[in-house]
């Protein structure tokens, strides 16, 4: 009988969606972390429900040829980069097959999903970094946490995210340290600097949000950086929380200018709570491929759902006669306003509000004829969804960032819409996330 801490040898016989190797034991299915496919692996018995078990491989005794080593010294502490000890061509064909299986299984749809479109670039391709501070024995700590923990791995290196990070948390643990200034304590709720948040945009240019408990002067701190990386813009963003929401929308300018960043031919506004896509070279791949595939002209009138701060209305623009975002979050729709003013687009519209209220507004005032949607991870709501059925609007671009919710929905909206082209899109090497853009046709 299996036991927690038993040590097995087994055979790797295939992978489950997240890139988990799968073996069997007592007619048990068991999820081995960081084994691959063929490969025969010694494990340990981690932990045992009812009808699963799920292990981790501490010992490699046959390879897989599609294993390589690791290049990453915290990579078997840090829950970031959970492919990162198998070939890139590996975990597209895991996340190409993810994509496939969900769709079968629970989308009960029998259509080839396209071929993944993979990254040219799988390292420093974040353009955002949150970083979390701690002190312990007296020595500051940051970096990325320990997986499924609050504990941090004191690293300052990261091969994801930007290059210029290492050199930043280098300088901003050493000016802390010597000007004797207190770091946030998760249990005891005291101390006064949490961490940091980076951005970096096309042009090589980098925004920082100190975020602190209140405000303190960290004017020498942000000269000494700009001595030594490409800084434009900094804030303070307060946070007063006792949790662990890290940033919050209270931001004070402390130097530069307005940040900006390009997306195909359009330029945005961008405030460290902006959302925008991680991967810059992918998301222009993503956005221009889902708007060939809606294949718009001067006579369409778009929806841009969950539209954000109007990063692909925007670009649309160009293609329909007008585009419609909407997006509950307001601040978002001040600065959409505020991008499309700036780039001189006279037929973008934007509303703070439900989307499922405002499409329905929309198509009794005018004849909506295409939409676009990208909801957060938890898909969409069913209200917005028999929204959507109601409408009838002609063709809609789904874009996903997790292949289950969008397997759901499309369960929920085969009986209207037939479903042309699923392409999935690698917006995260090396980790086990992918984005996916659907293209739906209204039933003749």
């Amino acid at each position: 009988m299996v036991k927690t801490n038993d040590i097995y040898e087994v055979n790797i016989i295939k992978y489950d969606n997240d890139g988990k190797g799968i073996t069997y034991l007592d007619d048990k299915i068991v999820f081995v972390d960081k084994a691959l496919k063929d490969e025969i692996v010694k494990i340990r018995i981690d932990k045992i429900n009812y009808h699963t078990i799920f292990a981790t491989a501490i010992e490699i005794i046959k390879p897989s040829p599609n294993r390589i080593e690791l290049d990453c010294k915290i990579a078997n502490l840090c829950g970031g980069c959970q492919l990162r000890y198998m070939t890139y061509d590996e975990e597209a064909k895991i996340k190409q097959a993810k994509v496939e299986d969900v769709i079968n299984k629970i989308a009960k749809l029998d259509i080839k999903v396209s071929d993944i479109i993979k990254a040219s670039q799988t390292t420093h391709y974040r353009n955002k970094a949150i970083i979390p501070f701690q002190k312990e024995n007296g020595i500051i700590k940051a970096g990325m946490y320990k997986a499924k923990s609050h504990e941090i791995i004191n690293n300052n290196e990261c091969l994801l995210e930007p290059e210029e990070l290492k050199i930043i948390l280098d300088i901003t643990k050493e000016y802390l340290g010597i000007n004797n200034i207190s770091i946030y304590d998760e249990n005891t709720k005291t101390g006064i600097f949490r961490g940091l948040m980076l951005r970096k945009n096309t042009n090589k240019e980098l925004m920082i949000a100190f975020i602190v408990r209140e405000e303190i002067n960290l004017n020498e701190l942000v000269l000494q950086l700009k001595t030594k990386v490409n800084l434009k813009t900094s804030y303070l963003n307060v946070n007063k929380l006792d949790n662990n929401v890290m940033l919050t929308n209270n931001n004070i300018l402390i130097d530069g200018k307005t940040f900006k960043e390009t997306i195909l031919n359009k330029t945005y506004n961008v405030s460290p709570n902006t959302f925008l896509q991680v991967n810059y070279e992918q998301t222009e791949i993503l956005y221009k491929t889902g708007l060939e595939l809606l294949n718009l002209t001067k006579e369409d009138i778009l929806i841009d759902a969950y539209c954000g701060m109007g990063s692909i209305s925007l670009i649309a623009s160009d293609y329909v006669k007008e585009v419609h975002g909407i997006e509950i979050v307001e601040q978002a729709i001040v600065d959409a306003l505020e991008n499309a003013k700036e780039n001189g687009v006279t037929n973008a519209f934007f509303y703070a509000g439900k989307c499922e209220d405002l499409i329905d507004n929309l198509i009794n005032k005018t004849k909506v004829t295409a939409l676009i949607v990208d909801p957060p991870r938890k898909g969409c709501d069913q209200k917005f969804i028999d929204t959507l059925i109601k409408s009838k609007i002609k063709k809609v671009l789904y874009i996903s960032c997790n292949a289950s919710t969008l397997a759901r929905d499309l369960n929920l909206l085969k009986g209207i819409y037939d479903v042309e082209k699923i392409i999935p899109v690698d917006l995260f090497p090396r980790t086990n996330h992918v984005e996916c853009i659907t293209l739906l046709d209204l039933k003749k």
